[in-house]
């Protein structure tokens, strides 16, 4: 067990970034010793708004010089397996933010790097740290809801994240699967105890510029979007479970939404709102339970990181693992497979 405070660096200050270092600032088994971004004037304002001392634009360089237990990396995918596999090699634990990788090959090498390093590979499912889904997973594991047949998934947003560069496919790996609903598919696997993807089935289409055209915010962004901003999905998964999913960047809709709905055998369970009915006389009744209803996003990134620092320091595994965001990963290929030759693909 680790015992003194553990020494963290970021790499990447942007937007999710920014949410690490905050949390990583104030919490009190953490020293933030370094951070890493290659856009110098941006690492500039992360060091003095963090009172982080050692600022490097090459993450080789902060690895090469500056001693670190865990490394929290915020950059873009298409970063992701690199830099994790250096940080592994350099004898850090990883907190890697999501989507995993660009893909399954390069999410299953940060696998082996850990298991070969013998270090913690935590992935950046936050999700799973609000309180509402907190329950749902123990009310799906105690079989309170029966044995679990349909889940309807769901990210349906009214805007483009044009906070990083998500809409380009060479740095993203894909637009609103793999920046936004890997989110939700992570929760909904993780509440149905993680079973295996059999098969997946996929249409996603680009609806920009026609819609949301005037978002843009340069000329450049508008040129260089390349990803699907709307996606229907059918996946098969082990034990006869049926699952759909749709995601939107383009959703005509004042409030945007995300959740899932998932049918048992005796019942059903929402999350987002939280909501569980039971079958009374033959007739659907709501029996949510009150005070569980959490689903605050900052609270869920907080609770994440300190999962993440509580295992290093302890010396168990993290609530998400490499391997089960490997599954994620898998998934979101077949998904994006399915999309380019259409027709279903089996996993």
């Amino acid at each position: 067990m680790m015992r003194n405070r553990l020494r963290v660096a970021v790499i990447g200050c942007g937007a999710r970034g920014q949410y690490h270092l905050t949390e990583f600032r104030e919490h009190p088994d953490v020293d933030l010793v370094a951070c890493c971004d290659v856009d110098a004037v941006r690492l500039e304002a992360a060091g003095q708004n963090f009172g982080v001392g050692r600022l490097f634009t090459d993450y080789r360089d902060l690895l090469d010089s500056v001693p670190v237990d865990l490394v929290s990396i915020c950059t873009m995918p298409n970063t992701h397996r690199e830099v994790t596999v250096a940080a592994l090699s350099a004898g850090a634990h990883v907190l890697c933010e999501k989507p995993m990788a660009m893909d399954a090959g390069e999410a299953g090498e940060m696998v082996e790097a850990a298991r070969a390093s013998q270090r913690t590979l935590a992935i950046g499912y936050n999700m799973r740290w609000m309180g509402s889904a907190q329950f749902a997973r123990r009310f799906v594991a105690e079989g309170r809801l029966g044995v679990p047949q349909y889940a309807h998934v769901y990210t349906l947003d009214s805007g483009i994240p044009w906070w990083a560069r998500n809409y380009v496919k060479a740095i993203s790996g894909g637009g609103v699967l793999a920046c936004t609903a890997v989110h939700i598919l992570d929760l909904i696997l993780w509440v149905m105890g993680h079973p295996e993807p059999v098969a997946a089935s996929a249409t996603m289409m680009r609806r920009f510029p026609e819609r949301r055209g005037g978002t843009a915010p340069s000329p450049e962004a508008r040129a260089a979007y390349d990803v699907e901003d709307l996606l229907c999905a059918h996946i098969r998964l082990a034990g006869g479970i049926a699952m759909t999913l749709e995601a939107s960047w383009t959703h005509d809709a004042l409030v945007s939404r995300y959740g899932f709905e998932l049918t048992g055998s005796q019942g059903l369970l929402q999350f987002a709102p939280l909501a569980v009915l039971a079958e009374r006389d033959g007739r659907p009744v709501d029996v949510t339970p009150a005070g569980v209803a959490d689903a605050d996003w900052p609270a869920s990134t907080r609770r994440g990181i300190q999962d993440v620092v509580e295992a290093v320091r302890e010396g168990r595994p993290p609530l998400v693992t490499g391997e089960q965001a490997l599954m994620v990963q898998r998934l979101s290929d077949a998904l994006y497979r399915s999309a380019t030759i259409g027709r279903e693909v089996e996993l």
